[in-house]
């Protein structure tokens, strides 16, 4: 009976020890998985592609909010995604009613989803985001506003990983949405619809990533370069993995400064209960809200530093 009972003990001890052994190796090749496609994906992230983008919505004139060709701004981003593959990409439609300059304005605005399905879970949502429109401190926001850092970067990292995902077939596990928000300057108010039916409609958001204001970076030595990656009293644990995606994959270095944090998109997702962060430059830009606002004032190697990071924490979270 002893022998029995030993011979049983051993043989438990041998399959907990193979089930240990399995999962480890398991658990290590998903480990290097995630770090061979973060490496890849980041390596074909591309600053030229960036300044490109960047260039292209700068040279529609204006994207101010209020404007006649709102919805064609809006059409254009939604084509680029589509000619990516993105080829269900939609736009989100809702209405505003604002007085700016002592002009009641109600109309329509303009969201722009694109969609890579999660080949898992579907219905849990990594978003990445950013605001397409701009505006003038002074002037006549109406005829011309360039933002180029504000806020063309933002989306020109959206638009970039979503290319490389596209390129390289990435397929992950939870579902990314790419979202170019609209009307951010006057009041959040594209981030605020979104979020809100999110939270109404009991959407499933692991996190929102928000890239805002992030190619302006005079700095020529790289070593100085900072990122402030703003958080949330829910996010903290989220900002601390970006700090170590900053740290692996990334030339900066990065700082927690959450002056910002009430001041752009990532804000409504963490007044309707989802985890956020906030990506900016660590310096204030001079040229912010003015006709200076220009791709020639930016830094896309350092953009694309930004957009990396934003890029490992979709893979490691997937």
């Amino acid at each position: 009976m002893k022998d029995s009972i030993s011979l049983l003990l051993v043989l438990l001890l041998i399959g907990l020890s193979l089930i240990l052994t399995t999962c480890t190796k398991e658990e290590d090749s998903d480990i290097l998985s995630k770090e061979a496609i973060t490496n890849i994906l980041n390596e074909e992230i591309s600053a030229d592609t960036l300044q490109s983008i960047v260039t292209w919505m700068q040279d529609m004139g204006t994207r101010f909010m209020l404007s006649d060709n709102r919805r064609i701004i809006a059409s254009n981003i939604k084509n680029r995604f589509i000619m990516m593959g993105y080829t269900n990409t939609r736009i989100d439609s809702f209405m505003i009613d604002r007085t700016y300059r002592d002009i009641n304005y109600r109309q329509w605005q303009y969201n722009v989803i694109a969609t890579l399905e999660g080949n898992s879970y579907p219905d849990s949502i990594c978003i990445i985001g950013a605001h397409y429109d701009n505006i003038l401190q002074t002037g006549d926001p109406f005829l011309i506003v360039p933002g180029a850092n504000d806020n063309a970067s933002g989306v020109a990292a959206a638009l970039e990983i979503a290319r490389v995902m596209k390129k390289k077939r990435y397929s992950p596990r939870n579902t990314i949405e790419f979202i170019a928000f609209a009307s951010e300057e006057l009041g959040l108010y594209g981030s605020k619809d979104y979020a809100t039916k999110s939270r109404l409609s009991s959407k499933k958001i692991k996190f929102m990533l928000n890239n805002d204001m992030i190619a302006y970076q005079p700095e020529v030595n790289k070593s100085d370069w900072v990122v402030n990656i703003n958080d949330y009293e829910n996010s903290q644990n989220l900002r601390m993995e970006a700090g170590e995606m900053c740290n692996r994959f990334s030339l900066l270095s990065f700082t927690n400064d959450n002056i910002h944090s009430a001041m752009s998109d990532s804000y409504p997702f963490f007044t309707n209960g989802y985890k956020a962060l906030f990506f900016i430059s660590d310096i204030i830009d001079p040229n912010y809200h003015s006709l200076n606002d220009i791709a020639e004032n930016c830094n896309f190697e350092y953009c694309r530093e930004i957009a990396k990071i934003s890029c490992a924490m979709l893979v490691y979270n997937n």
